[in-house]
C-alpha cells in the first residue's frame, strides 16, 4: 500500500525555500562529512507507515543495522518542502510513503518504496549494508 501526497507549494514558497537553502547549503554540507543515514518518508495517514511502525519502527534502534544506517524520520510535506537536514543532498523526489532513501555523503545511493512485511523490509537493508562504503561497514564487522 503506496500513500500519494501532492503538496501545493506556491511559486513565492518555492522562491523563498530555495533562498533559504542556497543560503544555508555550505553550513549544512560541513556538518554532516560522510555521514550515513536511512531517511523513512512517511505520512501520518500512512497505513503501511503504522504498519512499519509497528512492526520494524519500534525495534530499529537495538538492531545493529543501525548502528551502520540509524533510521531518520522525515514526514512527506517537509521532504518535499526541502524542511529536513538532508534538503541539499543529491537525491531523487518523493511521492509516495513509506519510502526509505540510503543517504551517504550528501547523495542518495539506494531506496525502498512501500512497505508490505518486515521479512521484506529486512532483506533490503541488507541489500542497502552491502551497499555502503567500505569505511561505514568497518563501524560493525559482524555486519
Amino acid at each position: 500500500m503506496i500513500h500519494r501526497y501532492r503538496p501545493g507549494m506556491t511559486g513565492l514558497k518555492k522562491c523563498l525555500v530555495a533562498v533559504g537553502l542556497s543560503i544555508w547549503a555550505p553550513v549544512s554540507l560541513s556538518a554532516y562529512p560522510e555521514q550515513t543515514v536511512l531517511v523513512y518518508v512517511h505520512s501520518p495517514t500512512c497505513g503501511a507507515c503504522a504498519q512499519f511502525d509497528r512492526e520494524v519502527g519500534a525495534i530499529y534502534h537495538k538492531t545493529e543495522e543501525s548502528a551502520l544506517l540509524p533510521l531518520q524520520r522525515i514526514s512527506l510535506e517537509a521532504w518535499q518542502d526541502g524542511q529536513h537536514d538532508h534538503s541539499d543532498c543529491v537525491a531523487m523526489p518523493v511521492s509516495s510513503t513509506p519510502t526509505f532513501v540510503q543517504i551517504q555523503d550528501c547523495r542518495e545511493i539506494d531506496r525502498v518504496t512501500g512497505y508490505s512485511d518486515e521479512a521484506l523490509f529486512w532483506l533490503a537493508l541488507r541489500r542497502m549494508v552491502n551497499r555502503l562504503a567500505p569505511a561505514s561497514r568497518n563501524k560493525d564487522p559482524a555486519l
